[in-house]
């Protein structure tokens, strides 16, 4: 069922301003709701834009303009400071030539795929680089500026997804090896690119559409478990809806893809889209089975994950006197208290 606040929020963001309120009572709108809603999906500044491009502010409250007018006014003021760090980044990259290709929400604004650079709420600055320059980009990024969040894990059996996420000037930044995690790479992964990372420039790089479509719906679906729990993110439906890749909008390519499909599948009741997928009982049958096994082999992946982490964390007590330090600490605490097997217990279980 679809709340009459979400519908509006639909209607603003993709119809028309003729059919903005078709099936809406305006009167019935909580507007406390709507912007709880916009702002939980990160469209708070999209639903600003979309509103003054068409011309239908006298439809809200004055406080309630006011208020997204002001979101939006400073995500664009904070997205116009991320180009210029990304591009200063990509100089300095390129400087020590190391080639790196933009990723997600600022892959999209260097694209210009928004009308407006204020539309888009953007977390950090992500990017790719080769498995090859995991070293020298630690070093470059540590010279320049290495005020991170680090995370030791000594027993990588496979390469992490990104390095510790650090400021580089006022921005966060996302160093990534690979697209998605380990369990996941067998969908989608950095092979991806490999002809993007063949191309001899100095020129900012970023993915193609098509790639950036696809990376869009792996993310929500797999990464944001989309997937497993049937759930949908606005911010990806408006980066799909703006990217108009009208090579990847086609029934055949939509429903080569499980994923792909259950993405448009998960949304349909928006009628955002001119799609129309057809199931029949087979293909039915067939979606749950994958579905069933994909989460079964999560399931088993996240348990063995688990344990090699705490694995690594007590390879790590030998080496790692600080943490040593705050391991025994908290041992000693538990032993005084009586409650060191129940500690021990409760962290050695899943």
């Amino acid at each position: 069922m679809i709340s009459a606040e979400e519908k509006l929020l639909v209607n603003v963001l993709y119809k028309p301003e003729s059919e903005i309120l078709n099936g809406i009572e305006i009167y019935n709108i909580n507007f406390d709701n709507l912007m709880k809603l916009a702002s939980r999906h990160l469209m708070l500044p999209a639903l600003f834009f979309n509103i003054n491009k068409k011309n239908i502010s006298y439809l809200f409250p004055e406080d309630f303009i006011e208020y997204i007018k002001n979101i939006y006014s400073i995500n664009k003021a904070r997205n116009t400071i991320l180009l210029k760090e990304a591009k200063e980044l990509s100089e300095l990259l390129y400087k020590n030539n190391i080639n790196h290709i933009f990723l997600k929400g600022t892959a999209l604004l260097l694209s210009n795929v928004f009308e407006d650079i204020g539309e888009r709420m953007i977390g950090d600055i992500d990017f790719i680089i080769q498995h090859k320059d995991e070293q020298k980009v630690e070093k470059v990024l540590e010279k320049n500026n290495d005020n991170r969040s680090q995370t030791i894990n000594l027993f990588n059996v496979f390469k992490p997804t990104h390095l510790d996420r650090r400021l580089y000037k006022t921005i966060a930044i996302e160093p990534h090896l690979e697209l998605l995690e380990p369990k996941n790479r067998w969908v989608f992964n950095s092979k991806e690119l490999v002809n993007d990372f063949k191309v001899e420039t100095k020129a900012i790089k970023t993915p193609s559409k098509s790639f950036l479509f696809d990376h869009c719906i792996y993310a929500i679906q797999i990464r944001d478990k989309g997937f497993i729990n049937s759930y949908h993110s606005h911010r990806s439906v408006y980066d799909i809806y703006k990217l108009d890749c009208k090579k990847s909008l086609t029934i055949k390519n939509i429903k080569k893809d499980i994923f792909i499909k259950h993405f448009f599948i998960t949304i349909n009741k928006f009628k955002i889209f001119d799609i129309h997928i057809k199931t029949t009982l087979l293909s039915s049958y067939f979606d749950k089975l994958f579905r069933f096994l994909f989460i079964s082999f999560l399931k088993i992946f996240t348990v063995i994950d688990i344990y090699i982490f705490k694995l690594s964390l007590i390879i790590q007590l030998f080496f790692n006197n600080e943490l040593r330090e705050r391991a025994l600490n908290k041992i000693s605490i538990h032993y005084n208290n009586k409650t060191l097997l129940n500690y021990l217990y409760t962290w050695l279980k899943l």
